[in-house]
């Protein structure tokens, strides 16, 4: 089963592959990979060539928001200046030929999956680093808008991940940086994940945040958060982590995310580190995966989910 591994990771590949990363993924399986702007200023029909000369690609993914987190180029709006327009125009139109362009983006680079939209609830006042990058406050124009941008990409063949479950709405702390945390579930923020469950999205993110009623691990490594997602909320699909390169869980070692995040239920982790880390990380704790009863049911649970994408 450690042959396969690589199978349960979305990872940044390098601008240039070299000959051990090619083997590196040829070895453990890695078909899922995800790209960042540096990507797309370099030939990137040449990278997927020396991707596709050691694996079977399968999922091609990237961050296209719109506003500042786009990493293929273009004019794109930001998510919450498509909320404020609609909001005075009540424009679908308008929503539907942004969300188009966008998906437009990925079908050029032959992407097929948008690690978006944003169903966060946030105010124009929102911490940095989520603002602007969701549509309001309001959960039902977050959830009216999130379903046009879907509409628009699956049209064009292209999947979506909403994020980030269980939502940041009023957080300050800024999980690339630091873990932040929140005393209480907000029922509010769960109404978007309610309405897509509902609507079978196949992926959902996750984000590295503590929630203090429910446990005092981040929602990465909490049992008790998927299980919630999986039986309260009844979502059959994918669940990713965010990058277990983020700061905001410095305080555990690499190969402990790698386990505690397999261990919780996700499915599918992403890592947008140095592939030389992963692979050190991964080798250390080969026995482990082999041998814990747990992670071989979760790895087994987590093929078998993604095999049937």
């Amino acid at each position: 089963m450690f042959k396969q591994i690589g199978n349960l990771f979305l990872i940044k590949p390098s601008v240039s592959l070299k000959e051990e990363e090619r083997s590196f993924y040829k070895d453990l399986n890695f078909r899922h990979f995800i790209f960042f702007k540096e990507h797309f200023k370099e030939d990137f029909r040449k990278i997927l060539e020396e991707i596709r000369s050691a694996v079977l690609p399968g999922l091609l993914a990237v961050d296209q928001e719109g506003g500042r987190v786009c990493r293929i180029e273009g004019d794109f709006e930001a998510p919450a200046e498509i909320g404020r327009i609609y909001k005075e125009t009540l424009n679908e139109t308008f929503v539907r030929d942004w969300a188009g362009r966008i998906a437009e983006s990925l079908k050029k680079y032959n992407l097929n999956l948008n690690l978006a939209p944003c169903v966060d609830l946030a105010e124009e006042e929102a911490a940095e680093f989520l603002k602007s990058r969701t549509f309001s406050l309001d959960a039902e124009l977050v959830k009216r808008l999130s379903l046009i941008f879907i509409e628009e990409h699956k049209k064009r063949g292209i999947l979506n991940c909403i994020k980030h479950f269980p939502g940041l709405k009023g957080v300050k702390i800024d999980p690339h940086k630091e873990l932040p945390f929140k005393e209480t579930l907000d029922r509010e923020s769960l109404k978007p994940f309610e309405f897509f469950v509902k609507k079978d999205i196949v992926f959902i993110m996750s984000t590295h945040i503590v929630i203090k009623e429910i446990e005092d691990l981040p929602v990465t490594f909490s049992e008790k958060m998927i299980h919630f997602l999986r039986k309260n909320l009844d979502y059959k699909g994918v669940i990713l982590t965010d990058d277990l390169n983020m700061g905001a869980l410095n305080r555990w070692e690499l190969q402990e995310r790698i386990i505690l995040s397999l261990a919780s239920g996700h499915n599918l982790l992403i890592y947008c580190g140095c592939w030389e880390d992963l692979a050190q990380a991964l080798f250390d704790i080969k026995t482990e995966l082999e041998k814990s009863q747990v992670l071989k049911e979760r790895i087994k649970e987590s093929l078998y989910k993604l095999s049937h994408l």
